[in-house]
C-alpha cells in the first residue's frame, strides 16, 4: 500500500504540469491511475467506463482527449478530470468523447470550452437518449452556407447538372474521394453502390475493409444497421424520381459489427447526375461535423425535444 500511495502522490503532484504529457485513468474516487493498470482490450474498457465509473484521459503537448460514460461516470472522476483540464493552456485542442446511448465525439478548440461542454453534459446522466434518427430538410437556396465541401459540390454539379466534371473517376472529378453514387440495377431497378469515395462519410465511419467490398450492394443494405440506412435512402429514391437536389441534416446511431454504437451529425448534398450513356447516377456528399439545425445534448432539450422529424 506505501508504495502504491508513494505512486499516487507522484502523479498528482507531477499533473500541475501544464505540459505534462501522457495516459491516465481516473477512478471513480478521483484518483489517477497508471494507464497499464487496464487492459486496453474492448471488455475491460466497457467495464471501466460503465461499471467502474471511471474516466480516461490522454494527454499531448498540445491537445487532451477525455473518455466517459455519461451515465456511468462518478461525479469524484469527472471533477478530477475537469481539474486536469484546466491546468492545460487555455489554446490547448480538447477532444470529448463520451458514451450516452452511443459514442460521440466532440472537439473544442480551448479548454474553458470542453469545460462549460463537460459541465452541460452532466446535466444528461438520468436523461435517456432519443434513439430514432432526426432529419431537418433545408432550403436549396441556402446551400451555400452549408460548408466548403457541400458548397463547391453544388458549384461543380450546378455547371451543368450533368457530370461534375469531363474527367475524373465516374465523372464526379474533384468531389470523387468525398463521393457516394448509386446506380439503378437493371435486374430490379434498385439502387446499388457504384462508386465509394476514400474520404466520404461513409468510409470514415465503416472504414476502407467495409469500402472495398461495399461496391455493388444494395444502398439499404450495406452496413449492419438496415434500420439507419433504409431512412437516410429514402432521399436517393426522391432525387431519383424529381430530379430536385436536396440538402439535408442528419443525427442518429449507427450500430456496427463488432464495435460500440457510434452517434454520427452530417450535412448532405443530393444530386442527380447521368453518366455517358444517359443513365440516371445518384450522389450523395457527406459533411460529418457536430454544428446541425439539429442540437445535441443541450439545457433546452432536457424540457423540450419536439420541433424536428423524426423517421
Amino acid at each position: 500500500m506505501g508504495s502504491n500511495r508513494s505512486h499516487f502522490v507522484e502523479i498528482q503532484t507531477e499533473l500541475v504540469n501544464p505540459r505534462v504529457r501522457g495516459c491516465w485513468w481516473v477512478d471513480d474516487r478521483g484518483r489517477f491511475l497508471d494507464h497499464s493498470k487496464i487492459a486496453n482490450d474492448r471488455n475491460a474498457r466497457r467495464m471501466a467506463f460503465r461499471h467502474l465509473g471511471m474516466v480516461e484521459i490522454v494527454a499531448e503537448r498540445t491537445a487532451v482527449r477525455v473518455r466517459w460514460d455519461v451515465s456511468s461516470a462518478s461525479n469524484d472522476s469527472i471533477i478530477s478530470a475537469a481539474f486536469f483540464l484546466s491546468t492545460r493552456p487555455k489554446s490547448a485542442r480538447v477532444t470529448l468523447e463520451f458514451f450516452w446511448g452511443a459514442w460521440n465525439l466532440e472537439i473544442l478548440p480551448h479548454n474553458t470550452n470542453a469545460l462549460a461542454r463537460m459541465s452541460e453534459l452532466a446535466m444528461f446522466r438520468d436523461v435517456e437518449p432519443f434513439r430514432k434518427m432526426k432529419r431537418s430538410v433545408r432550403p436549396l437556396e441556402l446551400v451555400h452556407e452549408e460548408g466548403d465541401l457541400l458548397k463547391k459540390s453544388f458549384e461543380l454539379w450546378d455547371q451543368d447538372r450533368s457530370y461534375f466534371e469531363t474527367r475524373g473517376p465516374h465523372k464526379l472529378g474533384k468531389m470523387a474521394p468525398y463521393a457516394l453514387s448509386f446506380r439503378q440495377r437493371r435486374s430490379d431497378d434498385h439502387l446499388i453502390f457504384d462508386h465509394i469515395g476514400e474520404h466520404s462519410g461513409s468510409t470514415q465511419i465503416f472504414g476502407k475493409s467495409w469500402a472495398e467490398t461495399a461496391v455493388g450492394r444494395s444502398c439499404n443494405r450495406s452496413q449492419p444497421d438496415f434500420e439507419f440506412e433504409d431512412r437516410v435512402c429514402d432521399a436517393y429514391f426522391d432525387v431519383l424520381e424529381s430530379g430536385e437536389p436536396v440538402v439535408d441534416h442528419i443525427r442518429g446511431i449507427i450500430r456496427r459489427d463488432g464495435a460500440d454504437p457510434v452517434w454520427v451529425p452530417y450535412r448532405r448534398l443530393v444530386v442527380l447526375t447521368r453518366n455517358r450513356l444517359g443513365a440516371p447516377i445518384v450522389v450523395s456528399i457527406c459533411d460529418i461535423r457536430q454544428d446541425l439545425a439539429i442540437p445535441f445534448m443541450t439545457a433546452e432539450q432536457l424540457f423540450a425535444d419536439h420541433q424536428y422529424h423524426s423517421i
